[in-house]
């Protein structure tokens, strides 16, 4: 048979598999923006500085998101969704599904995800597919369909290709990998469908080309793009099927499409119980790509990856340091959250940090023995998350450290402060002046002598201040320039009642490890980003538990799987 040349759009339009249409709850097709870095900002410059507490983004109009701090009585349903596959989900589940072409297939070619207003690439409601995002999700398919299919590969995953490329056998290719890729058995009806497509195909080319247009058909379904969290319905609400609940454990847990193991324990209904789904969960968990989905929150929680895009202009070898940084900070969370089992207290008080012989020179700690030593921080050099290197290198400036960028920081991720919609046209800051004035005393000539800029930066600024004795690089610094620092401060609620005050980092996150909404602010975000919504109250038990110090981090995000909203959902 003469191999015929088919058109992407041709077979896109036959397969009659249009994105998003007919699915409730999808976002559907629309405005499609693929942008915006979640852990990267553009690089910083010297001179005159702007310190946008959104960090440039323009979201005046938009409703304000919910308060992830807020707690309930008891725990509520949520509401049923559809999940789109984010980028990294997809580039997982599809070499889970074919690990034969790990060395022949590039990745996916979907844009970089757009984040929700905390942050977090994996929430329903921003993970939309719009025309930007079918085209990719297009391309994708058809350079998995063309490593599948190539002669090398082919008889590997589909032994029948070799010896009898017929119907028979592409039906056995659709009923195996249909069911990897819709995360379960498809339907008698789907299988016919897919078996119609592929014969019609197959009588205009030959049977690889026909078996890949029919992959990239399954590929492109809604029940392949979008995670089901629809549920049927039932006297009380809807009771997502067994699974809806192995592919939420998957994807929650471990980052990627469930193994075959697990739908098999879906069919079995051995996902019940609470407690079956918390082994499953720690179990995934434990695994190098679930430590890698828990990573992700405290990457795009407290932001430290932003450190990458910077430069400092009085450190010419900070393109080494910052690598070495965004290494230290992952190591400190691997020993404090997995190691150590750690909860909110722990993550923020720790007197340690995890770093290499370069970067302890860098700090000034003194001599380290190997690429990754457990060290205790010097008296009074802070103590920590807030005190990695990562973190107060990624909000600054090139020039300059910045108690605005830093307080926002502590109040829209560890006191959940209300959302406050920044003004339009922000004066930029005066440009440091060595030996004149300190950063705090430029901050406050600029924002408190005004009272438009008061306004707002009264509760964030004050936080700030207690980082001044560190530098724009992260350095602990006793004086700035022989000038005496002020590091004293304050946080305040949203009627201005002092919460604490403080002097110096070290004070500012012990203190801050003790307000009870410290903990219930991550709690909730943790939530938020487990659940992919931003949604409260859908796991209060498991809150108290944290907020009591029964549980760390870890075992906290597992007993999220425990709870009721992640097996039923609200009418």
């Amino acid at each position: 048979m003469t191999r015929t040349h088919l058109s992407s759009r041709h077979v896109y339009l036959a397969l009659g598999l249009a994105f998003g249409t007919g699915c409730p709850g999808g976002g559907g097709a629309g405005s499609d923006t693929d942008v915006g870095d979640t852990e990267t900002g553009g690089a910083s410059t010297g001179g005159a500085t702007t310190d946008d507490p959104t960090g440039g983004s323009s979201d005046t109009d938009d409703p304000p998101p919910v308060n992830p701090s807020g707690r309930c009585e008891q725990s509520r349903l949520g509401a049923r969704v559809l999940r789109r596959l984010s980028q990294v989900e997809l580039e997982h589940t599809l070499r889970d599904i074919f690990p034969e072409i790990e060395a022949t297939w590039s990745g996916v070619q979907l844009g970089i995800d757009p984040a929700s207003k905390h942050g977090f690439t994996n929430d329903a409601a921003t993970l939309l597919v719009g025309d930007q995002t079918a085209a990719e999700w297009l391309a994708t398919a058809e350079d998995v369909g063309d490593a599948v299919t190539a002669p090398a590969v082919l008889p590997l995953i589909l032994p029948c290709a070799a010896q009898s490329p017929d119907s028979a056998c592409a039906a056995e290719f659709i009923d195996k990998y249909g069911q990897r890729l819709f995360r379960r058995p498809l339907t008698a009806d789907e299988r016919a469908r897919y078996a119609s497509h592929f014969a019609a195909i197959a009588a205009e080319v030959e049977f690889p080309v026909a078996l890949k247009w029919t992959l990239v058909g399954l590929i492109q379904s809604p029940h392949a793009v979008y995670r089901s969290e629809l549920g049927e319905p039932g006297d009380d609400g809807y009771a997502l099927t067994p699974y809806e609940v192995a592919t939420a454990l998957a994807y929650t847990y471990g980052g990627s499409t469930p193994s075959p193991e697990l739908l098999a324990k879906a069919e079995q209904g051995a996902l019940a119980t609470p407690e079956a789904r918390m082994a499953e969960a720690g179990a995934l968990l434990s695994t190098p790509r679930g430590k890698d989905v828990l990573h992700l929150f405290f990457r795009q929680w407290a932001k430290y990856p932003q450190v990458e895009s910077k430069v400092k202009i009085d450190v010419a070898t900070f393109d080494d340091i910052r690598m070495r940084m965004i290494d230290e900070t992952r190591r400190f969370v691997d020993e404090v959250v997995f190691a150590q089992e750690g909860d909110v207290r722990a993550l923020l008080t720790a007197p340690i940090t995890v770093l290499d012989a370069t970067l302890s020179q860098f700090y000034g700690f003194g001599q380290v023995a190997g690429d990754s030593a457990v060290v205790e921080r010097p008296a009074d050099w802070g103590v920590g998350l807030l005190a990695q290197g990562s973190v107060l290198a990624g909000q600054a400036h090139a020039d300059s450290s910045s108690p605005t960028k830093r307080g926002l920081l502590v109040y829209d991720r560890l006191l959940c402060g209300p959302h406050i919609p920044p003004p339009m046209n922000i004066p930029a800051i005066d440009p440091p002046m060595p030996g004149a004035q300190t950063t705090r005393e430029r901050y406050e000539v600029a924002h408190a002598g005004d009272p438009a800029c008061q306004s707002c930066h009264q509760y964030f600024d004050p936080i700030g201040f207690g980082f001044e004795h560190f530098d724009a690089a992260g350095r602990f610094r006793a004086d700035e320039n022989g000038l005496p620092i002020d590091a004293t401060g304050q946080a305040v609620d949203s009627m201005l009642t002092p919460l604490i005050q403080f002097d110096g980092l070290t004070d500012l996150a012990n203190k801050l490890a003790e307000l009870p909404q410290t903990t219930d602010c991550v709690s909730g975000l943790l939530t938020n980003f487990a659940y992919g919504v931003e949604e409260n109250c859908l796991a209060e038990e498991a809150r108290t538990a944290l907020q009591d110090g029964e549980v760390g981090l870890r075992e906290f995000y597992v007993q999220l799987a425990a709870s009721e909203h992640f097996v039923r959902r609200e009418e």
